[in-house]
């Protein structure tokens, strides 16, 4: 799964009205708009481009469906603006049948805006109701939870621990993973006398806006947290403020970076993997990236929880799960007569025991279907994570409830990474989340 995303001035219906009038980005080329080439061709537009660790196998299940069907897939990989790409390209007449995408964002609002249709017959009609787990399903759903419907199918479940690099920690005379707040803040402080940063991320970016809403639900049960993010009331709600409050003396005792307001993922993980940071949350997305980074970070790293405070909701420290990273979300073209016959041979082929095992060896994925599929876990990091669940207690991940809020929630939280006060950070909070 990768979370990322980026400030925009527009909605998805403005951003169909600019496309409309030729303003807008580039739009997606994607194949053929010849109804009659549609049985013979399928057109994709994909979050897994080159580069990223799922790209291989995606290619081989690509590849196999060709050979298997002779239907060519048309794929176009997604850019950072995926969402504006493909909502100009179904302005312009040119959408794709098949979207790989997170739900996330913009891709939240697709159903409503006619982008994409619900999924909800299609597992049954395709033999996927007793395959892909519940859960999962469920977290795809409109509202997050059982009785919405079906936004698209969910495929690239995730975990989202913190990464300790231990080697670091033993240096500076930390020998054991903090589990509470003060044991971090004392951590912190040992580290910084030994010139090594303590926990980096990217507090200008979908990282910082994470780690924030973890540490804000410290006090805080499951249905407070999602209403608040859902609706606001961050000020009036003493439970979140006494999280907002334990995330500033956080900071102002040294856990982040110094530099962390103006850091995005990408100084995140370089600090991390060049050894100049101890910790970082990370997710699972990234455990084949960090062997390839060939540093040997994946073999000084622990994974667990960020430490929690006393009388805290939770028992453990928390980390996010969750499976609203990388699915299938069927355009209107994909559901036409002779569209929809070969959105199925492909996305059913993705489902497979051997295709999910390959992206579970390829890119860390936690799979959203039932079977077992730990002989595929051959990465180190992935090997870890399979056993955190019994070392920590699972946060509610914002990125359903807090919708298209998120860009504006980013701007806050870098003042929340700087130096804003508990109460201008609630304030902001509610701002952004009214719109």
């Amino acid at each position: 799964m990768d979370h990322r995303t980026r400030p925009r001035a527009v909605r998805a219906a403005a951003a169909f009205a600019v496309a409309a009038l030729g303003l807008g980005p580039a739009l997606v080329a994607c194949g053929s708009d010849d109804p009659a080439a549609a049985p013979t061709s399928i057109d994709v537009v994909t979050r897994w481009s080159s580069g990223n660790s799922a790209n291989a196998a995606q290619k081989r299940v690509f590849d196999a469906f060709t050979a298997e069907t002779g239907i060519k897939v048309n794929v176009t990989e997604g850019l950072e603006t995926i969402d504006d790409q493909v909502e100009n390209a179904v302005a312009a007449g040119k959408s794709p049948d098949l979207v790989i995408v997170n739900l996330f964002d913009k891709t939240l609002g697709w159903l409503d805006a006619g982008v994409t249709v619900p999924a909800d017959q299609y597992v049954k009609d395709w033999g996927l109701e007793g395959k892909i787990k519940p859960a999962a399903l469920d977290e795809w759903r409109v509202g997050g939870a059982a009785g919405g419907k079906l936004q698209g199918l969910p495929f690239s479940g995730f975990s989202w621990p913190l990464w300790y690099n231990t080697d670091l920690l033993k240096q500076a005379g930390v020998d054991k993973i903090p589990a509470t707040t003060d044991e971090l803040v004392a951590a912190a402080q040992k580290l910084r006398a030994k010139g090594i940063g303590p926990l980096t991320v990217g507090g200008n970016d979908w990282t910082g806006q994470k780690l924030f809403y973890q540490i804000a639900q410290s006090y805080t049960d499951a249905a407070t947290m999602k209403k608040v993010m859902q609706s606001g009331g961050y000020c009036s709600t003493p439970s979140v403020m006494d999280g907002i409050k334990l995330f500033t003396q956080l900071r102002d005792g040294g856990v982040f970076v110094d530099n962390a307001a103006g850091l995005i993922a990408d100084g995140m993980y370089a600090a991390y993997y060049g050894g100049k940071a101890a910790i970082m949350p990370a997710g699972s997305w990234a455990y084949t990236e960090s062997t390839a980074a060939g540093t040997g970070i994946d073999k000084k790293t622990t994974l667990g929880g960020f430490p929690v405070p006393s009388g805290s909701t939770f028992k453990k420290p928390t980390a996010y799960r969750g499976f609203t990273g990388v699915g299938f979300m069927i355009t209107k073209k994909g559901a036409e007569a002779g569209h929809i016959d070969n959105v199925k041979k492909l996305v059913t082929k993705f489902y497979a025991d051997t295709a999910v095992g390959d992206f579970v060896k390829d890119s860390g994925i936690l799979p959203p279907t039932t079977g077992d599929f730990g002989s595929y876990a051959t990465n180190p990091l992935l090997s870890q994570s399979l056993g955190l669940d019994n070392s920590v207690d699972y946060a509610v991940l914002p990125d359903v409830w807090i919708g298209s809020a998120s860009d504006r929630i980013i701007q806050v939280l870098t003042g929340a990474y700087g130096k804003s006060t508990p109460q201008q950070v609630c304030a902001g909070l509610d701002t952004a989340t009214k719109g």
